[in-house]
């Protein structure tokens, strides 16, 4: 080898060895996620309720494995839009894009059981709606997870629903087992508001825990991804936040 191109390779070399590599960074991921468990767990009437059954012991078989019983809509999860809309698309089927991103936190906390949620409440961060954007409505009712109060949420209206479509919003979330409440408003249609989002290509995820830790002023990201279940009406995900 020419000592030209020995010396030359030998100076990269060593420019490689003593540059210095930066520290990996750990950022904290916030979960908002309620756990799954045999007993504790809200749920809307009539869905199936979680259960874990081994199968497979690491003693007898050589590992662990776990028969699982779960609802679509079962603790933390998204719906789709054919969850109410005959013939929209499953939750296989959907962009999930806006499902990973900057979120947008709205604190409204204080609200009475059965309160609605307006648009007033929303308004003053109005302008950060987009749709680059999921939005986040923070309730505090994740509290009451697993009690009979948890059923008696406070809900969105109609007005607000509209107008957050109206912003091009693509993803909203909300720490209540519904957006649209217990049902138990004689004077409201049942359903509203999941067949408007959904109706209009707008993910809902429910049922979210924790999010009271995004308000603390730090602009955060989320995933709310589900899991790729073909044809189905929902899933199960496991809900996460990190500073941005």
């Amino acid at each position: 080898m020419p000592l030209s191109i020995y010396l030359i390779q030998k100076l990269r070399i060593s420019d490689v060895t003593e540059r210095k590599m930066p520290a990996p960074t750990h950022k904290r991921v916030i979960d908002l996620s309620h756990p799954l468990t045999a007993t504790g767990i809200s749920y809307c009437a009539g869905h199936p309720t979680y259960t874990s059954e081994q199968v497979l012991t690491l003693a007898r078989d050589g590992s662990n494995v776990s028969r699982l019983t779960i609802g679509s809509h079962t603790g933390t999860h998204l719906d789709a839009p054919n969850h109410f809309i005959e013939g929209a698309l499953p939750i296989s089927a959907v962009d999930i894009s806006p499902l990973v991103g900057p979120a947008i936190v709205v604190d409204v906390r204080g609200k009475e059981s059965h309160g609605t949620i307006t648009w007033d409440d929303i308004a003053p961060q109005a302008e950060e709606l987009s749709p680059q954007v999921a939005l986040l409505l923070c309730t505090g009712w994740s509290q009451h997870w697993g009690s009979d109060e948890y059923m008696k949420s406070p809900y969105l209206s109609e007005e607000a629903a509209q107008k957050i479509m109206e912003r091009g919003v693509r993803v909203v979330g909300i720490d209540v087992c519904s957006v649209d409440g217990d049902g138990s408003q004689e004077s409201r249609e049942p359903n509203a508001v999941h067949r408007l989002l959904l109706g209009n290509g707008v993910l809902i995820a429910e049922n979210l825990a924790n999010v009271e830790a995004l308000l603390d002023g730090s602009a955060y990201s989320v995933s709310l991804l589900p899991l790729n279940l073909q044809g189905c009406d929902g899933s199960p995900i496991r809900a996460v936040a990190w500073s941005m």
